[in-house]
């Protein structure tokens, strides 16, 4: 019921629910409005007649539509729930497998001269093609597609014949030229004893669907898509990609059907470097080529038009009348695979094996050409990481063209089926790599240890104490050249190396790492001092150090300096010595006893360094601290403290703790005391470092005391939580402090 809601007769001419005064509509057959995942009512609708079993007339399709490979300029909208496109069909009892094709959303014997309407039209106007192309991207996100057009047919509160209920459903078309959608949406279906089927078929059967469900109001409650009383299918049979692409993906974009359009700016994630240039952006532009720094709108090919352009195929191409183009930048790991894959087959020769990072694609898929000789697949694949670019094209059916056209390399024949890397209808191109921006000489080698570098050939043996350093001094200028091959080679690429102004650092050329200064504009912390009798120049060559009061990675500090009027020798680091070192100490009364602080290679204790030896930053050095002269049943050892100091001074302000009060300093895990108060020999172990911002020499100090063993235990537990005893005094013995350099 409805009150028209006025106060007096008068006020009935200028009240309305539809906004014209004096006017009121209604609709009063009771029927629910179409569902909300229907397509509206539209422009052009038209409505079949009330006949038993009848059908519309021709409809001439604006937009031919593709049918599992076979195209079609008409259709027929059957009163009984179906399409059919070379004639009408007035059968009510429904055989899918009827030798024709066919598209039934609900076929059954219906009666639309008991009520409801039967309607149909073809739609391209802009609101209804983006709600198709909506729809297909969502149910069918590995496709890119955008309609051209739509034809959709609606059956609305149509009567079944046996008077049993009405049935309320749709049937979509979304098409382009060469990608076809039929999206099948159900409403209010009644329950029928009447026989019905619902799917699709072809003229040979080779492709079909039935739905299936026991009753008709199960359709409201199935879907193939994840929507319940929703269909979804693909079916204009055109082939998958082939083989050789790379399929479509999460995030595939369509570009604009543009006549001699292009995509807009595309930012990349990962930037593209193309042969020493690096680009942030692309543009895929429709006449099949990529461009980085602007859109081309050009259908003429010129390849050498003063621009990186990356060209598949270009020609004069039109997706106003078909096809697809479409692009992504693509960082699965699935694709990672499958280009990495791809390119280390293609490049077996790369220093190190290429993975890579980051891919974009971009597929024009059954474009047409703009004279209309037919259409053309292919694609263009861009692969990455920091150190290597590759490009990839792919070629699928391309038709032959009078137009003229350039792709990278030759013909379209050439493209199409041959390749430079053995794969049919693929060609791949190496289009950057960190080794050629090296400038490598015939006396190195392009090589990968943590980084590209220029590495020494094979038997030519680095030399880390000199570098094979050359010096030169000359008024007030100096220069220092160093092998690059042999710095790159112990761990120290040219790029991490500089002067005492970190701003200075060195030129490579000719194999070769230079380093300048002057007095004049190019200072470099270059310092000037005077010993009486020359005027010397210094500065040093140091490599970037990490934040910290100790690291355990290499580093470099290499002094030298020009003095004048003589020319002093390159002062380099010496080999690491380990020097033993030995306090004797004079008891009254009771003898003599030493105190030695050994360096070993093991954590046997078995082999002591002798000599000049060398250590590497990380290593595992293991110390011992012995005391001879005193009876060992009766003493034992205990380290108290150990520290280190970047010059030999006990007491100096820089100092890095490994045991403090008998224990591992917690602040650095890699020490280790492994025997102590329970022999008149303590053992600990830590891994090499040097200071950050001084000596490359350390200088190892150990204050110790020997203990009492007869009075119990005489070195406490550094488990955690122990609770620390309270010593006697006369726990102790004596006490001394021992200083090792090395």
């Amino acid at each position: 019921s409805f009150t028209i809601p006025v106060t007096s007769a008068p006020e009935l001419s200028s009240s309305s629910n539809i906004n014209v005064n004096g006017r009121r509509s209604f609709h009063v057959d009771g029927s629910p409005n179409l569902p909300t995942n229907f397509l509206a009512s539209g422009a052009g609708d038209r409505v079949n007649p009330p006949a038993e079993d009848g059908s519309s007339d021709v409809i001439f399709l604006q937009q031919p539509f593709r049918y599992f490979g076979r195209t079609y300029n008409q259709i027929f909208v059957n009163n009984n729930g179906y399409l059919t496109f070379t004639e009408p069909l007035s059968a009510y009892n429904p055989t899918l497998d009827s030798a024709r094709d066919i598209v039934a959303p609900l076929w059954t014997r219906l009666d639309n001269r008991r009520g409801g309407t039967v309607s149909y039209r073809e739609d391209t106007s802009n609101a209804v093609l983006a709600q198709v192309t909506a729809a297909v991207n969502q149910y069918f996100p590995n496709i890119p597609f955008a309609a051209t057009s739509a034809f959709v047919a609606t059956w609305d509160s149509v009567a079944y014949h046996n008077g049993g209920g009405v049935v309320t459903f749709q049937v979509v078309l979304a098409y382009n030229v060469h990608r076809s959608f039929i999206l099948i949406y159900y409403g209010d279906v009644a329950e029928t004893g009447q026989p019905w089927q619902a799917g699709y078929n072809t003229v040979d059967s080779a492709s079909s669907f039935t739905i299936r469900a026991a009753r008709v109001p199960e359709l409201l409650s199935s879907s193939n898509i994840n929507v319940n009383a929703c269909w979804s299918f693909h079916v204009d049979g055109s082939p998958n990609l082939p083989s050789n692409f790379i399929p479509f993906g999460n995030g595939e974009i369509v570009t604009p059907r543009l006549e001699n359009g292009s995509s807009g700016a595309i930012t990349l994630h990962q930037p593209f470097k193309f042969f020493g240039r690096t680009h942030n952006q692309t543009f895929v532009n429709n006449n099949g080529h990529l461009t980085f720094t602007e859109p081309l709108p050009d259908y003429i090919p010129v390849l050498n038009s003063g621009r990186d352009i990356v060209a598949p195929f270009w020609t004069q191409l039109d997706n106003l009348h078909g096809g697809t183009i479409s692009y992504r930048e693509d960082t699965s790991s699935s694709v990672l695979v499958l280009v990495t894959a791809a390119v280390n087959q293609y490049f077996p020769n790369l220093p190190l094996p290429f993975i890579a990072t980051s891919v974009f694609v971009a597929t024009w898929d059954n474009v047409p050409y703009s004279s209309g000789e037919g259409v053309v697949t292919f694609q263009v694949v861009l692969i990455s990481n920091v150190d290597h670019s590759f490009i990839l094209f792919n070629y699928g059916n391309i038709a032959e063209t009078r137009q003229r056209w350039l792709a990278f390399y030759d013909t379209v024949d050439f493209a199409n089926s041959n390749s430079n890397v053995n794969v049919k209808g693929r060609w791949g191109f190496h289009v950057y790599d960190v080794c050629d921006t090296l400038g490598c000489t015939g006396k190195e080698v392009c090589r990968f240890r943590e980084t590209y570098g220029c590495g020494c050939l094979e038997g030519q043996k680095p030399n880390p104490e000199t570098f094979d350093a050359k010096q030169f001094c000359d008024s007030s200028t100096g220069s220092l050249s160093l092998s690059r091959c042999q710095l790159f080679e112990s761990g120290f690429p040219p790029e991490i190396l500089h002067l005492n102004d970190p701003s200075c650092k060195g030129i490579s050329e000719n194999g070769r790492v230079l380093f300048h200064f002057d007095n004049e504009g190019h200072v470099c912390g270059t310092t000037l001092m005077s010993n009486g009798t020359h005027f010397i120049y210094q500065n040093a060559i140091h490599s970037n150090l990490p934040a910290g009061v100790i690291t355990r990675e290499k580093w470099m500090n290499i002094a030298f300096s020009c003095a004048y009027p003589l020319i002093q020798n390159l002062s380099m680091p010496k080999d690491i010595q380990a020097e033993r070192s030995v306090i004797s100490i004079n008891l009254p009364g009771q003898g003599t006893y030493q105190i030695r602080m050994i360096l070993y290679h093991d954590a046997e204790f078995t082999s002591p360094y002798e000599g000049d030896v060398e250590v590497q930053v990380n290593q595992q050095m293991y110390v011992a601290v012995e005391v001879e002269g005193v009876d060992r049943s009766q003493i034992a050892t205990v380290l108290d403290y150990c520290w280190a100091t970047p010059v030999n001074d006990i007491d100096y302000q820089v100092r890095w703790n490994l045991i403090t009060r008998e224990c591992p300093n917690p602040e650095d895990g890699t020490v280790e005391v492994l025997q102590n108060g329970i022999d008149t020999t303590s053992h600990f172990s830590f891994r090499m470092f040097t200071f950050t911002g001084g000596s490359d020499q350390i200088f190892l100090h150990c204050q110790v005391h020997l203990c009492l063993v007869q009075n119990g235990r005489c070195a406490q537990s550094c488990n955690p939580g122990h609770r620390r005893r309270r010593r006697r005094s006369v726990d102790f013995h004596h006490s001394a402090a021992i200083t090792m350099g090395f």
